[in-house]
């Protein structure tokens, strides 16, 4: 146990000094600034210790948001469902643990290699045994830990047994221990009789059959939904009872499994499970250029007036109006849809609020929940896979010229992409702007002055700000890489906040005479900087990384 835990200490601190190189790295490469930080930065002791602050708090939400989620949703939903139907809250918690423990076995899965996994075992020859024993016994502490604290509190408010639901560490722990068992057991007999590689020729992994596990976790949610009912219904506490205390159990025969496993295949484990991996990138890879690929269309008959610049990107739209139109047409089939849906909705109302029409729900959803479109248009626009597809069969050829990456000619592209994003976000956003005045006419009209143009305007501006912003982001992060994988913090950044401030208007309704000349006057200061910006700092950042 001693040297376990100086090899669990070993790791941690390797996972520390990984973390804090990268959070230090992307401070140094935040754009526009990024350049005029030294990398001196790394000697710096203050920043050291502040990127290992945010390193530990990192690794503490990782271990725990999981463990949230899953006890929060079992809470409140094994709640909602007594308090709806009069059902025992605890046999519905148990029961929804069970399930939800027997889908993890299937998706767990140690011998997983990570940059940790390179260096250590792979780079410093740290042993493979000791490694992968260590992560396990912090893996186990980690959710002994986790659900002591967040489950059994969780199941005693929901009515279960302390007896019972003082097992729900335990049943965690031997979940994991069973399946690693399980999948050392099955590795070492298929090693063992030959079967080193697949008939592909790939190295035969610990996690099995990945096809199976998929189906696996699709499956037993199905089962356990259809055998939900007769549990619930007869109030049969006494079945998922049995089946944590047979979880609980299990960590025995668990344990005798991994202490059976051959020395030597700890490492070949550790090196199949980075074969895979490398290999499951390269297909994603080939992928998305295969996908980009079928989605251009043969232009030998297509005949254009314009040149240069206009030219090319003409000749990129006509090359993909299979995946630029086609996915246009099934947005708009789907916002036709949900307005024969709220068309339906809105004639029943009309009827019933036939005095008094501005208590239409349909009605609120634009005029009250105006600043809540942002969030929806955030899904329907296309800027981001447009982005990807533009590198993938355009930019990363045309990069390798320099006449391509000059100020002049990068700021004539954007501008020329600007309105090509435009014109193929413009028809979903405009069928909602007009539904929107039509809507608000029919039930009752104007409630103040300019209000048909403030929620028509308020609607086609925040199209063309995401149809700027996104090539915006595009031009000054580039974030793909020549692999076509997004590698860019900044990038996830600025997405992560974009889609922050957007949930936030979402769930705070702001007037659409307050909201309406305030998008107005934000889009119109975004595109003009978004195009000082791109013209500025651009030819620096619009590169193949």
């Amino acid at each position: 146990m001693r040297q376990t835990l100086k090899t669990l200490k070993i790791i941690l601190s390797l996972r520390n000094t990984i973390n804090v190189n990268g959070i230090l790295y992307g401070i140094r490469h935040i754009p526009i600034i990024g350049k005029y930080i030294s990398d001196r930065i790394y000697g710096i002791r203050v920043l050291k210790i502040l990127a290992m602050i945010v390193s530990v708090n990192t690794e503490i939400i990782k271990a725990s948001f999981g463990k949230v989620m899953l006890f929060g949703f079992l809470f409140l939903a094994s709640g909602a469902l007594s308090s709806l139907n009069g059902y025992s809250q605890s046999t519905i918690f148990m029961y929804g643990f069970v399930l939800a423990s027997i889908v993890a076995m299937f998706l767990y899965n140690l011998f997983h290699t990570t940059t940790e996994t390179e260096y250590g075992v792979f780079l410093l020859g740290m042993d493979a045994k000791k490694y992968v024993k260590a992560l396990f016994l912090f893996d186990s502490a980690s959710t002994f830990l986790g659900y002591a604290i967040l489950g059994i509190p969780a199941a005693l408010i929901s009515g279960v047994p302390w007896y019972c639901a003082s097992l729900i560490p335990f049943a965690g722990v031997g979940a994991k221990a069973i399946t690693l068992g399980l999948q050392m057991t099955i590795y070492s007999a298929r090693v063992s009789s030959g079967g080193k590689y697949t008939r592909k020729g790939k190295p035969v992994s610990i996690i099995g059959n990945p096809t199976l596990s998929v189906l696996a976790v699709i499956a037993i949610p199905a089962v356990g939904f259809i055998a939900g009912p007769m549990v619930v219904l007869d109030n049969l506490f006494v079945v998922p009872a049995l089946l944590t205390v047979l979880l609980s159990v299990i960590v025995f025969p668990a344990y005798i499994l991994i202490r059976r496993f051959p020395y030597g295949m700890y490492r070949s484990a550790l090196f199949a499970e980075r074969s895979k991996r490398e290999v499951v990138k390269k297909e994603a890879r080939q992928s998305i250029k295969k996908t980009s690929s079928a989605q251009i269309t043969d232009t030998a008959g297509v005949s254009s007036n314009a040149s240069g610049f206009r030219y090319l990107n003409e000749l990129f739209v006509m090359r993909h109006r299979k995946l630029l139109w086609g996915s246009l047409i099934k947005i708009v089939i789907g916002i036709a849809a949900v307005i024969a849906v709220m068309s339906i909705f809105l004639y029943v109302e009309l009827k019933r609020f036939d005095e008094d029409p501005f208590d239409s729900l349909i009605r609120s959803v634009f005029t009250a929940h105006l600043s809540g479109f942002p969030f929806v248009l955030y899904f329907i626009n296309r800027g981001a896979q447009i982005s990807q597809t533009m590198f993938a069969n355009c930019d990363s050829s045309l990069l390798m010229f320099g006449f391509y990456k000059t100020p002049k000619s990068i700021l004539t592209m954007f501008r020329l992409r600007i309105r090509s994003m435009i014109k193929l976000n413009f028809l979903p956003a405009f069928m909602i702007a007009v539904y929107s005045v039509v809507v608000i006419a029919v039930t009752g009209g104007e409630e103040y002055r300019f209000q048909y143009l403030f929620t028509f305007l308020s609607i086609i501006l925040l199209m063309m700000f995401f149809s700027v912003h996104h090539l915006a982001v595009y031009y000054l992060l580039q974030p793909y890489t020549s692999e076509f994988k997004i590698k860019s913090k900044g990038y996830q950044i600025v997405s992560f906040v974009v889609y922050f401030v957007c949930w936030m208007l979402f769930n705070n309704n702001v007037s659409a005479i307050i909201f309406a000349p305030a998008a107005a006057a934000f889009t119109i200061i975004y595109i003009v900087t978004a195009c000082l910006l791109v013209y500025k700092f651009a030819p620096k950042t619009f590169r193949i990384k």
